[in-house]
């Protein structure tokens, strides 16, 4: 990160769970033991009927749960809409429209009272925000530097390479994760993916955080891992390492 990017948000980005939101909430957590406050913002979130019926904690709660200051939800993650569907259909659907202005008022707010934020986007570059809006050029509008977090399964390997190949045309600061959210049973396939993103991204990968068991809301040992894990990027997040 240069000297203009350490105290601008960072953007948390990847496909569908691929563990975002409990990635920023162990970086959270590593703050802590730091004194440094982190915040987190999750503009976009849909999904609310699923969520409820299968009582499941919003990621807006878990940023609040981790963060100093007991934060009102409504605080990150100010858009929330109820059917599962594409984010501006959810929306839409909803009778919601996305203010920029306000989102820009909400990260000025969180940038009073933390360090800085980090910025949670939808599963896809590729992903509609408005109708004339997708999350790839809200990317470029802001330009803050990206954490492209990967889960390391097939399924989604040729779809990271997509988006890696497209965050290459929008020439962003990237940074690369992988972020083992289950157990990989076939070591031989994980080098493979691994060495593909390399090759295609034109840079390594920061590192991958391993697998952490039953980890619910409870982001500390997942914390211990990610510092072990990604020292550099860790330590250049918290201001610990020059950029």
């Amino acid at each position: 990160m240069t000297d203009n990017e350490k105290n601008s948000p960072v953007t948390i980005a990847g496909l569908d769970k691929c563990g975002k939101t409990a990635f920023i909430c162990s970086l959270i957590q590593l703050g802590h033991r730091s004194d440094i406050s982190l915040a987190a913002l999750k503009p976009f979130d849909n999904r609310l009927i699923q969520r409820n019926a299968n009582e499941e904690i919003s990621d807006g709660a878990l940023f609040c749960g981790n963060m100093t200051g007991d934060p009102m939800e409504i605080l990150v993650s100010p858009y929330v809409a109820y059917e599962t569907y594409p984010i501006e259909m959810s929306f839409r659907r909803d009778g919601i429209r996305i203010n920029w202005g306000f989102l820009n008022e909400r990260l000025k707010i969180l940038g009073d009272l933390y360090d800085f934020t980090f910025l949670e986007t939808p599963g896809s570059l590729c992903m509609p925000i408005t109708e004339d809006k997708l999350v790839s050029d809200w990317l470029m509008e802001t330009q803050y530097p990206v954490i492209w977090v990967m889960k390391p399964n097939q399924d989604q390997f040729t779809q990271n390479l997509a988006e890696i190949s497209l965050l290459k045309r929008l020439n962003l600061n990237v940074e690369l994760v992988i972020n083992n959210t289950v157990p990989i049973p076939d070591q031989d396939l994980l080098f493979y993916m691994w060495e593909k993103v390399e090759q295609l991204a034109g840079q390594e990968v920061a590192g991958m955080v391993p697998f952490v068991r039953n980890l619910e809301t409870d982001f500390s040992r997942m914390a211990d891992k990610m510092e072990a894990a990604l020292p550099e990027l860790v330590g250049r997040l918290l201001g610990k390492q020059n950029p």
